[in-house]
C-alpha cells in the first residue's frame, strides 16, 4: 500500500552506495587538484574533510530515513525489505567513507 513506485524504491536502495562512491570520486579528486595546483597540505585536506563530513551526513539521513520508515512499517510485510535494506547499506557506505578517509588522517596528501 505505502510502497513507493519501483524506480523510486531502485534510487533508494541504490542512494548510500551511491553517496559513497560519489565522497571517493571527489576525494581523490580533490587530492589531485589541491596537489596539482599547490593549494597545500592544509588546504587538500580542509577540503577532503569537508567532503568526508558532508557524505556522512548525507548517508546518516538516508540512515536514519530508513531506520524511521522500518520502524512505521514494522507490523507489515510493506516495505520492510527494503527499508531494512538502506539501514544496512547505510552503515556499510559509512564504514566505507570512513575507511577512504582514513590516509587523509594518516599521510600528508602531496606525498
Amino acid at each position: 500500500m505505502n510502497a513507493p513506485p519501483r524506480p523510486r524504491r531502485f534510487s533508494w536502495i541504490a542512494s548510500p552506495m551511491l553517496a559513497w562512491g560519489l565522497h571517493f570520486a571527489t576525494v581523490y579528486s580533490l587530492q589531485g587538484l589541491g596537489c596539482a595546483r599547490g593549494w597545500g597540505d592544509a588546504a587538500t585536506r580542509l577540503a577532503m574533510g569537508a567532503a568526508t563530513v558532508l557524505a556522512l551526513v548525507a548517508v546518516g539521513w538516508i540512515g536514519l530515513r530508513a531506520w524511521r520508515r522500518l520502524r512505521t512499517v514494522a507490523g507489515t510485510r510493506d516495505g520492510t525489505f527494503a527499508a531494512r535494506l538502506v539501514a544496512i547499506l547505510s552503515l556499510l557506505a559509512a564504514v566505507a567513507i570512513g575507511f577512504t578517509a582514513l590516509p587523509m588522517f594518516l599521510l600528508l596528501p602531496c606525498e
